[in-house]
Formats: structure tokens, C-alpha cells, sequence
């Protein structure tokens, strides 16, 4: 395959194992996966494993890809059971390799087996290094990347029980893209049982492999890379699809069809790609690859030049219409334009085929698409306020687009958008605490329920805010929070409530933090360049912050939820302070 060049197949445990070590030189970028790259590879390595789905889906392996290390001490690969450190530079690989680490950290992090023998044990050897590299080369781990984000990946992902830590602030995009995907891994791994996670360690260590190609020198390995990554890289999914429709159109129809290819790849530009995959949640069920599913697809709606009239363009423009909803240029009834701004707050991995059939499907009806954007955003913030993992909630929204396609009545208060008494009662359950549940999350809801104050739709940018705890976390031992919360269980209580939760910039955040209340008041009031948000008027107008502040104002922003969505949810703070006060008269 590489002529000349040292080649190997290795499985994950084989490759992160003696006498492997991985180094990431100065010339390489930052680590820049985000959390749709390496949600990719987990959702990948999910399904191959056939964790999620029917376990006799699973496939007898799964491929990662080709990785170019250079080794200049030799180029060769070790013979039998040598077990002396090799220091490998990573020339192409390097995101996989250190998403892959990052998996098994999790995996080892949310394992509750006994350290010392088992699958937390056998995770851990994956990412700590050998004693022999730690005593030579002075590693403490099995990948080292650049020394800007080296002490980041050590003391928030490789150390033992470090995934739980989160950082007081990240200096760089490759550390929050780094400890964006931890979380990412953390919460859809977290829904897996024990032994889904196990049997996940186990198919990524022994089933997954990687082609290993080895060079000497950097010379001969960037020559490698350029003709791995230009002349002979592998096709896009539009790619293939695009040459297999052209192939089948009458030479009599190909311009036109030509013509919609482009205009659909120059609507959605960089996005083109993402499509087929939302296309294939819409027409590939029944098939486990996305270009397999598209064929039929094709097949099914009667060849290439009605796919191309009925779905591909159609559906295009609906796409762009998702996407860009925030563009006041678009024209969109105002109602949907609403409901599709918050949906693109979130990934749309899930709900955006969804979305897009609805568009799609009435396309002269907007007020039948309104209602169903409407249910279809409320069915999607209310799995995230759950904590349902991707292919959980991907599979309740192919019962939504199953529903779009039959033409069936849609009813809200009828399946698959109607809640059951249980998800009814865990979304109370998770709104009692939702920023320790999931911080992302905890802020587009705080900056949804600051629109719902003022009976608007605002376009901000969820990155430029951040959720502030009025009484802090970790409040000073002489501080008056101490005094106005005596009680240590009603102050953790109270600190973790929706109610005791504001939207600052981070900059805000960062000045506020173990203030006293009426310095923060202070802060929180912003200036002419960043306003104070509707959402966080109520502390900055509040005399104290006491109990019966935080309770009144969770109280109201239930109310709010209740509004929004139609679910009613007690206030937990309130129950459970009313609880205390009954038990301490009797």
C-alpha cells in the first residue's frame, strides 16, 4: 500500500500500548475537533459496536484511519515483545489520537469497578504512560500535545478522576474544544449502563484499528500526508452520490440536473456535506450506511432527476431556511423564524431532519408548519433538559419524521410529542439543579426564559454569556452569605436553584464570582455596551438574596417553563424548604 514504508494494522489496546508513545511537534495546529467531529466518531463507534440499537447489528470491526508518525530513531516497527519507549511524532492523526484518548479517559472516569484490576485499570493504561517513558523521557502520559495545552489535557482529562473537574476558565479555543468534548463524551456516555460502557471499552480496544505508516524523516512524511490528504483523498458522501446521479440522468437532462447540484452546493456551501446526513434520517432507515441509504432512497422516489426535483432541492432550501433562520432577509412567518433560532441554538443532529420535513412537507401551509416547528422545539429542549443521550433522542424524532411522511393527523398531546408522567416528573428533577446537570443547556434555557420576560425574540450569541450563581458556589467562610444561609444543606440547596441563576457576560462572571451581594449588584449592571439582560433585572433590583427571593423567583420561572411548554413543574426549592420549616416545629 506504501510501497517502501513500514506499515501496520493495529488495534486501539495494541497501539496505545508499549512501546508507543505520541508526541505532537510545534509545527502542528492546536487540537480543533469539536464536539460535531468527535460526536461523529462516538456515534460511529456506537452503532458499529451496536450499543443503542440491536446488538446484532454489531460489526466484526471498525476502521479509523490511517495515521503517519514519524519515528527518527529507525522507521521500523517493534519486533516481538520489545517493550523499550519509542517517542513517535504525530504528523497526521493527530485529532483521532487524542479523541480516542479522551474516550478512554471518560470511559475509565465513570467506570465503578476496583481500580486495580479490570476495565478502568486496562483504560488507564491506554492513556498514563509506561514507567520505563516516564523514566527515560520523562512522560507521565501516552500522548503529549504541544506544551500551550499539555497541563490542560493532564489535569482535566488524563489524570485518574479529572473528567468530574471543571476548569475555573480556559485560555485558549483548543482547551475549550477540548474540554468540550469531555463533556460531550461525559453526558452521552453517562446514559449507558455499566455494562453498555464496558462492552464499549472493550469493542474500541480489541475491534477498532488503525493502519499505523511509519517515516523517517519529516520530509518524507509531509510527502506522505500531501498525497494521502489531496490526490488521494477519500471522497465526500456528495461526492459519490453526485457522480451516481449524474451517471443515471439522460445526456438530454444533464445540464438542468447539473444546474440543481450547485445551486443546492452553493446555498448550503460548507454545510453541503451535513446535509446527507439529515437526508439519510429522512430516507435511509433500514440501512446502517448513509450512501446505501441514499441509493435506495434515490430508487424509491423514482430516479435521479425526481430525487433531484422532489428531495434534494426542495429539501435543500429547507435546510438553508433552518440554518439561516436568524437572517431577517429570509423570508419566514415570524412564529417559525422564533422556534428555529432557538432550535439552532442547539446541535441539530437530532431535530433538524425534523425540522427541515416540516418546512418542507407545507411548504403551503405555514401554519401547519408553524405548529409542528413549534412541538418540534419543545420535543428537542425538553430531551436536552432529560440528559437523553443522541441516539435516544434521534430515535424518538424518527417517530416524528415517520409521522411528517404519512400525512397522519399530528396532535401535540398525542406520541411521539407527548411526555409521559415519568419524563414529566424527571424534568422537575433536573430543573432543581440544571446547571450541575448540563451547563450548555442551563443557558440556553436561562436565555429562553429571558426572551418569555419580555415577549421577544432576541438574536444573541449564547457564546458571548454566561450563567452566574448569585449566592456562589463556594462562598467566603466570613462572608454575609454565610449569614444570610446559615444552614449548609439549604444553602447548597438554594445555590443550585433556577431561582439563584442570572446571564452575564464572562467577563461579569469573572469580576463577580465570591462578591458580596451588593457588589454584585453592581456588576451585574452592566454598562451602555452590555446592558443588563431582563433575565438578571431581578437581582440587580433585589434589596437582599436571601431564601425567599431565590424561591419567589424560581417559582416564577417555573411558571415560565410552564408557559413555554405546557409542563407543569412544582417548585423543588419550595417543597423541600416548606418540608424543613414543618419538620423543625414538630
Amino acid at each position: 500500500m506504501f510501497p517502501g514504508l513500514p506499515t501496520a494494522s493495529l488495534t486501539v489496546s495494541n497501539l496505545f500500548s508499549s512501546p508507543f508513545h505520541f508526541s505532537v511537534p510545534h509545527y502542528q495546529r492546536p487540537y480543533s475537533w469539536t464536539t460535531a467531529e468527535a460526536g461523529q466518531l462516538l456515534d460511529d463507534v456506537l452503532a458499529a459496536a451496536g450499543i443503542g440499537g440491536d446488538p446484532a447489528a454489531m460489526k466484526p470491526d471498525y476502521f479509523l484511519g490511517t495515521i503517519i508518525l514519524i519515528d527518527e530513531g529507525g522507521g521500523n516497527f517493534p519486533k516481538g515483545r520489545e517493550r523499550e519507549p519509542r517517542l513517535f511524532e504525530i504528523v497526521d492523526g493527530q485529532q483521532r489520537l487524542v479523541t480516542l484518548a479522551i474516550l478512554a479517559a471518560v470511559l475509565r472516569d465513570l467506570g465503578t469497578e476496583r481500580w486495580r484490576w479490570g476495565g478502568r485499570h486496562r483504560l488507564d493504561q491506554l492513556v498514563a504512560a509506561d514507567t520505563a517513558a516516564t523514566r527515560l523521557h520523562g512522560m507521565r502520559y501516552r500522548i503529549e500535545l504541544r506544551a500551550q495545552e499539555r497541563d490542560f489535557l493532564e489535569n482535566y482529562v488524563q489524570t485518574r478522576g479529572s473528567c468530574a473537574s471543571t476548569p475555573t476558565e480556559t485560555q485558549s479555543l483548543a482547551e475549550e474544544r477540548l474540554l468540550a468534548v469531555r463533556e460531550h463524551f461525559r453526558s452521552e456516555l453517562s446514559v449507558l449502563d455499566e455494562s453498555e460502557r464496558r462492552r464499549l471499552s472493550d469493542y474500541v480496544c480489541e475491534l477498532c484499528h488503525v493502519v499505523v505508516v511509519l517515516a523517517r524523516d519529516i520530509d518524507r512524511a509531509h510527502h506522505l500526508f500531501t498525497v494521502l490528504n489531496e490526490r488521494g483523498r477519500v471522497l465526500q458522501r456528495n461526492d459519490i452520490l453526485k457522480a451516481e446521479l449524474l451517471k443515471s440522468t439522460p445526456p438530454e437532462h444533464l445540464d438542468a440536473a447539473l444546474q440543481q447540484w450547485d445551486h443546492a452546493s452553493r446555498l448550503l456551501g460548507e454545510s453541503f456535506e451535513g446535509f446527507f446526513s439529515h437526508l439519510f434520517s429522512i430516507y435511509g432507515r433500514g440501512e446502517s450506511k448513509i450512501i446505501a441509504g441514499l441509493r435506495r432512497a434515490v430508487a424509491q422516489t423514482g430516479g435521479p432527476e425526481v430525487f433531484l426535483n422532489d428531495v434534494l432541492t426542495p429539501l435543500a432550501k429547507a435546510y438553508h431556511r433552518v440554518r439561516q433562520a436568524a437572517d431577517v432577509e429570509i423570508s419566514i412567518d415570524p412564529e417559525a423564524r422564533r422556534y428555529l433560532v432557538y432550535l439552532g441554538r442547539l446541535a441539530e443532529g437530532d431535530w433538524a431532519p425534523a425540522a427541515m420535513l416540516a418546512l418542507r412537507q407545507y411548504a403551503d401551509d405555514p401554519a401547519r408548519a408553524t405548529m409542528l416547528l413549534k412541538e418540534i422545539d419543545r420535543l428537542a429542549h425538553v430531551l436536552r433538559l432529560l440528559c437523553y443521550g443522541t441516539n435516544k433522542r434521534k430515535r424518538r424524532f424518527a417517530d416524528v419524521i415517520d409521522l411528517i411522511k404519512s400525512g397522519a393527523p399530528i396532535r401535540p398531546s398525542e406520541p411521539p410529542f407527548k411526555l409521559s408522567r415519568e419524563e414529566i416528573r424527571n424534568v422537575g428533577y433536573h430543573l432543581r439543579s440544571p446547571y450541575k446537570r448540563d451547563q450548555q443547556v442551563c443557558k440556553l434555557l436561562l436565555l429562553r426564559l429571558n426572551d418569555e420576560l419580555t415577549r421577544s425574540t432576541t438574536l444573541l450569541d449564547p457564546g458571548d454569556y454566561s450563567v452566574e450563581h448569585v449566592l456562589p458556589q463556594r462562598p467566603g467562610a466570613t462572608s454575609e452569605w454565610r449569614r444570610w444561609f446559615t444552614d449548609a444543606e439549604e444553602r447548597e440547596i438554594c445555590t443550585e436553584s433556577l431561582g439563584n441563576l442570572v446571564v452575564v457576560t464572562q467577563k461579569q462572571n469573572d469580576r463577580a464570582r465570591n462578591k458580596e451581594f451588593a457588589r454584585k449588584r453592581e456588576i451585574y449592571r452592566g454598562t451602555d455596551d452590555t446592558p443588563v439582560l431582563p433575565i438578571t433585572r431581578d437581582a440587580v433590583e433585589a434589596g437582599v438574596w436571601r431564601v425567599a427571593e431565590i424561591r419567589a423567583r424560581e417559582e416564577m420561572l417555573l411558571r415560565l417553563v410552564r408557559d413555554i411548554w405546557g409542563i407543569e413543574v412544582n417548585s423543588l426549592l419550595s417543597a423541600r424548604s416548606e418540608q424543613r420549616e414543618h419538620n423543625a416545629v414538630a
